[in-house]
């Protein structure tokens, strides 16, 4: 009824209690597929296959997403999850999954929490999953904001047919891979479901490609913005276009040059480099990330 994909790089330990708070009593099919870790790391998640029941994969690509769409060829699965090594299901994933194993939906999106990874304690990269939902709620509970913005692919569950049907698959770039996945299957779903809900736990750790903040991930992240809200325009959802205010104004971080590359490149791509200004300007929003630079 249920894969589970998981990318994993180097992370055994956190591999391991992500595995601990799978849902196992669903039977469902856990693929774990890493992509190039080094050689004690690999040793240590073989060892996790004595407790758990999942298939390893392996994948060469450039990052998450060559190891998603590996796992995506080997899933069985009625529906897929999707869930990153660092992060964790939330004690109540059983009893959501299971309520909506006979939905007619091509996708459910659920509600997520946040916490620091070695402490738990609440963090603050939920935000914007609940800004998500408030805005849903503000368009009288219009899908599209769901279909269009949640681009992550972890806290839904997506019918693996959509995924065959429409031949979609995640992008093997550096950073930003889930982001076309999460619109085009938003877009070829022919009807969805909202579960408020928390179903997945997402983590804040130093050290992840969330918080490491390099030209090249920067650029691979801000290209694959510009490439998602092409797609929504020509599907005439240019109004839920992402913001590319980040993409330009981080970039100073970088040099002159490589700014006026990246606003070069937004308005050449036919984006409003304005979207987004009064989120940006507020000192909440980046949350408290402290990024190491490169």
């Amino acid at each position: 009824m249920y894969s589970i994909i998981i990318p994993h790089k180097n992370t055994a330990s956190l591999l391991e209690r992500l595995l601990d708070s799978i849902p196992w009593g669903l039977s469902p099919q856990v693929i774990v597929v890493d992509n190039n870790s080094n050689g004690e790391e690999l040793q240590q998640v073989e060892m996790l296959r004595q407790r758990f029941d999942f298939l390893l994969c392996h994948s060469t690509g450039c990052g998450a997403g060559d190891a998603r769409n590996i796992g995506l060829q080997h899933a069985t699965g009625r529906w897929v999850l999707f869930a990153d090594s660092d992060d964790f299901f939330t004690p109540s994933a059983a009893d959501l999954i299971s309520t909506h194993a006979d939905d007619a939906a091509d996708i459910v999106f659920f509600d997520v929490t946040s916490a620091y990874s070695d402490t738990l304690q609440p963090a603050y990269r939920d935000r914007s999953v609940k800004l998500l939902f408030q805005s849903y709620h503000r368009e009288h509970d219009n899908p599209d904001v769901l279909r269009c913005l949640y681009t992550n692919p972890w806290g839904k569950m997506i019918r693996r047919q959509l995924v065959i049907d429409n031949h979609i698959q995640f992008e093997d770039i550096p950073s930003g891979n889930d982001c076309h996945f999460s619109v085009v299957a938003g877009l070829a779903a022919r009807q969805v479901a909202i579960d408020e809900r928390p179903l997945y736990c997402i983590t804040v750790r130093q050290g992840s490609i969330t918080s490491t903040l390099d030209i090249e991930h920067h650029e691979s992240n801000g290209q694959s913005r510009l490439r998602v809200n092409r797609l929504l325009r020509q599907h005439g959802y240019g109004r839920y276009q992402l913001s590319v205010l980040y993409y330009i104004g981080m970039a100073r971080g970088f040099g002159w040059r490589y700014f006026l590359h990246a606003l070069r490149e937004s308005c050449r791509h036919g984006n409003r480099p304005w979207v987004g200004v009064s989120r940006l300007l507020k000192p909440s929003t980046l949350g408290g990330i402290h990024y190491k630079q490169k």
